[in-house]
């Protein structure tokens, strides 16, 4: 029997989350059994329990390639240093989606990386894989249409994850941490929290008190579009896009 396509794939940038908030996200996604693949800037210990549940949690990696990046100074630095992060990766989203032709090259070159998805386009019809010819092997791309921190930026925010569903091919969502644990609805929460405290990484979850949206926000968004897929089938990114499955 052909296995069914789900109607979308979760993915999660970490983003330098603390790992009260990566467990938050974590605890709800295994208690609905739906996969995820998270994106990983640092090293931490929640982030090790991910690992430890594979056929859950798929990682990948996601390099900052930005000036000042606390991931290195040259992206031959920065990739070798998010593959001592996450050796197992096959699948990346760059942070701040900073991307090139040449920075693919690298990428695929010093990398087992050979699924990309740095490329947003929100709102388009259905997924679809595309073979970008940077390097020897290919790299298969897949566009993503829906990321929590632009709909806050939208005029007017659907938090109806049902409205965001597209017909002809699985929809991937990606998610921050911080905003499904804020349940942000627009930057000002976040923008007021990281202010105070300066840094996200060692914040705790008592000092985030009086920061959480009780509205409906990402985080509501997150947990329903959860429970809608505990009776559908879950995959990660490489379930569905791995290169042996795409490239014929």
């Amino acid at each position: 029997m052909r296995e069914q396509t789900p109607q979308a794939l979760l993915t999660i940038d970490v983003d330098w989350a603390p790992d009260f908030m990566i467990r938050s996200l974590a605890n709800t996604l295994a208690g609905a059994s739906v996969r995820s693949t998270w994106f990983v800037t640092h090293a931490s210990e929640a982030i090790d329990e991910l690992r430890r549940r594979p056929d859950m949690y798929e990682l990948g990696i996601h390099p900052n390639f930005l000036a000042g990046s606390s991931h290195g100074q040259t992206p031959e630095e920065v990739i070798r240093h998010c593959m001592d992060l996450v050796p197992e990766a096959v699948c990346m989203r760059t942070h701040s989606l900073v991307q090139s032709t040449r920075l693919l090259e690298t990428v695929v070159r010093l990398s087992p990386v050979r699924v990309d998805l740095s490329l947003f386009l929100p709102g388009i019809p259905a997924i679809g894989p595309l073979i970008q010819h940077v390097a020897s092997p290919l790299l298969v791309r897949v566009p993503y249409s829906w990321e929590d921190d632009d709909e806050m930026a939208r005029p007017v925010p659907c938090w109806d994850h049902k409205a965001h569903l597209r017909v002809g091919g699985p929809v991937i969502f990606d998610f921050h941490p911080v905003h499904v644990f804020l349940n942000s609805s627009s930057m000002q929460a976040y923008n007021a929290l990281k202010s105070k405290t300066g840094s996200l990484d060692d914040l705790s979850e008592r000092e985030t008190a009086g920061y959480v949206n009780p509205e409906a926000g990402t985080g509501t968004m997150f947990r329903a579009l959860v429970s809608d897929l505990r009776s559908q089938p879950s995959m990660r990114v490489s379930d569905l896009f791995h290169p042996a499955k795409v490239i014929r």
